[in-house]
């Protein structure tokens, strides 16, 4: 009898360790086919990293045991550590953070991490799950750039103008500049070549005006602010300043050449410059004067730059004359 009930807790034994091993398993695949990556993390270093984790680092799941986490982000490092640092002390949940990877394959992934603590004897243990969001921040640059940017162009709209251009003037300290532009003609490109051929003239032009201030004024800002007329916005820049740029970048235009079906066609611009000044009180008395310069441009035989202050008007360029 009693060797019998001894073969039965044997037996018993092995059904529970064969149920735990199974118990086990059965939790791996679980945690494999989770659509989020899982990360088991002691202070030295990860002990367990499932199949989503491993794809988002780029790695083997063996590769990645041993490793500290930390080791694979390109950002917001010193934040995270503590972070961590919080979930081993105890802290069962934390907020949430956001990070880029650049993974062992070199893809770089935005991924949204959460740490926190597990209740575990002994060393301390934290779970980390990791949800890549890379798509989900593309498509919000995307739609912040349409919500910023003109989409003809591609360069910024008139909202965004004003609201750097507000945020210059609420800088009592910050000279800057505002010059206008306007293609010549626009109406007879229209006429001739179609909306079609005006359209490319506004994307070559706002083309060439892009890459002349990623060059000579990367601090400096490009708008469309309504049909053929253009915003450039200089911070620190003074009234001879942008003159000069504006000069240049109309010399520029003057070399362009936009293809329309079977013709090819050049166009010129004119240019309205305004400097801030203590008599301005809003961004709008700026862009007022640099509108006034810009019809005394046109008026002055197009092509041109006009400089407008409290005391002078002065034209630079082919087909300008000096004002007082």
């Amino acid at each position: 009898m009693f060797f019998e009930d001894e073969v039965g807790a044997a037996d018993a034994a092995e059904v529970t360790r064969q149920t735990l091993i199974d118990t086990q398993q059965r939790l791996g695949v679980m945690m494999d086919v989770m659509p989020m990556g899982l990360l088991i993390h002691t202070r030295q270093g990860v002990i367990y990293a499932n199949q989503e984790a491993a794809r988002m680092l780029g790695s083997q799941q063996s590769e990645i045991v041993g490793r500290h986490f930390l080791d694979y982000l390109d950002d917001n490092g010193d934040e995270l550590a503590a972070q961590i640092e919080k979930a081993f002390e105890g802290l069962s949940r934390i907020e949430t953070s956001e990070a880029t990877i650049t993974a062992k394959n070199g893809s770089v992934r935005t991924v949204r991490i959460i740490a926190g603590s597990l209740p575990w004897q002994g060393n301390p243990v934290i779970q980390i799950l990791l949800q890549d969001i890379t798509d989900l921040k593309l498509i919000q640059l995307k739609l912040e750039r349409l919500s910023l940017s003109d989409e003809l162009t591609g360069a910024f709209n008139r909202r965004h103008a004003f609201a750097l251009g507000n945020a210059l003037m609420n800088d009592e300290g910050c000279q800057f500049s505002v010059v206008l532009l306007d293609l010549d003609r626009f109406k007879s490109v229209n006429d001739t070549y179609g909306h079609y051929g005006g359209d490319l003239a506004l994307q070559a032009l706002s083309r060439t005006a892009q890459a002349f201030l990623n060059t000579a004024c990367p601090s400096a800002s490009f708008a469309r602010i309504g049909g053929e007329e253009f915003m450039l916005l200089l911070p620190h820049a003074n009234e001879m300043q942008a003159a000069d740029a504006a000069d240049r970048l109309r010399r520029q235009i003057e070399l362009v050449e936009v293809r329309a079906s079977e013709r090819g066609f050049g166009f010129t611009a004119s240019f309205g410059v305004a400097v801030r000044l203590p008599l301005h009180k809003s961004f709008q008395d700026i862009v007022s004067d640099a509108d006034e310069a810009l019809y005394r441009a046109k008026s002055s035989g197009r092509n041109c730059v006009i400089l407008a202050s409290k005391s002078r008007l002065k034209a630079l360029g082919r087909g300008g004359t000096s004002s007082t």
